[in-house]
């Protein structure tokens, strides 16, 4: 996600479901010097793949979840979604593989239509979401984690997210690293090809400096994305009856604002997409 303006996301209240990334923009507050001068993290080795399957993959991406905004990067081993959702290289080709011939038991074969959304968790795993956050977390992100798990569990909808303290069995790890003043404030997955929730989320440390109320409006968008929620200027999709193209309010909207409640739009998605 962005700065104090988050771009808006897929989440379907513009009533849009898709892979889009955009770990939430940057927020319009200014960095201190103290922040400025963390050392970024260095980075990982690159990945190799040749220009064809990275145009293939690239171009698949881009019809599921409905964003012109994907690119390919060597450095990361991962494909880039409108900002903030990276999609791994391994996630892709599993996704890529089974586009044709959608497995028993994943969300796409559980009466969701594939035009609503292409990235799901399945109503059994979205009733019993596990989030573990690791070392690298500051506690200043860990409390807007927690707060932003609690936004979603007051949601009327079938997800509920418990925080836990080891690895073991979680669904999402949340881990953190600074990537520096020009990178995005954070970086979350899609829901995975088995239809498990997205399983990462990357938190920027050099935004350390944001009020709490944009680091719980960054944190509830993340999560959002590893439910299947895009952006919601998003293009792709069916809009969810009774929402409108587009909406200001939603927390889905890619550029960070102070947290303050979803939008009515945003429950009516929520709720649509993930029913008790």
């Amino acid at each position: 996600m962005s700065k104090t303006t988050f771009q808006p996301s897929v989440l379907v209240f513009s009533a849009l479901l898709a892979l889009a990334a955009t770990s939430c923009s940057k927020s319009d507050a200014p960095a201190p010097a103290a922040a400025a001068a963390e050392a970024p993290a260095a980075p990982a080795a690159p990945v190799s793949l040749s220009a064809e399957r990275a145009e293939l993959l690239r171009q698949f991406l881009v019809q599921t979840s409905g964003e012109q905004n994907v690119t390919w990067s060597a450095a990361t081993g991962a494909f880039m979604i409108d900002g903030d959702v990276a999609m791994p290289l391994d996630e892709v080709e599993a996704h890529y593989a089974q586009k044709d011939a959608p497995q028993q038991g994943t969300a796409r074969t559980e009466g969701v239509q594939h035009r609503k959304s292409y990235y799901l968790v399945t109503p059994v795993k979205a009733a019993t979401v596990k989030i573990y956050a690791d070392g690298t977390v500051p506690a200043v992100w860990k409390a807007a984690l927690d707060r932003a798990i609690a936004n979603w569990n007051a949601t009327g909808s079938k997800l509920y997210i418990t925080r836990i303290t080891t690895p073991t069995g979680a669904n999402t790890t949340v881990t953190a690293a600074n990537t520096g003043g020009t990178g995005t404030i954070a970086v979350a997955n899609y829901p995975d090809y088995l239809s498990n929730p997205g399983r990462k989320i990357t938190i920027n440390t050099y935004y350390n400096y944001l009020a709490a109320g944009l680091q719980t409006f960054a944190m509830t968008h993340e999560l959002g994305h590893t439910y299947g929620f895009g952006h919601t200027n998003s293009t792709y999709g069916t809009l969810v009856p009774g929402s409108p193209n587009s909406d200001s309010y939603s927390v889905m909207n890619s550029v960070c604002k102070t947290w303050s409640s979803f939008s009515t739009y945003d429950l009516l998605a929520i709720r649509t997409v993930y029913p008790k």
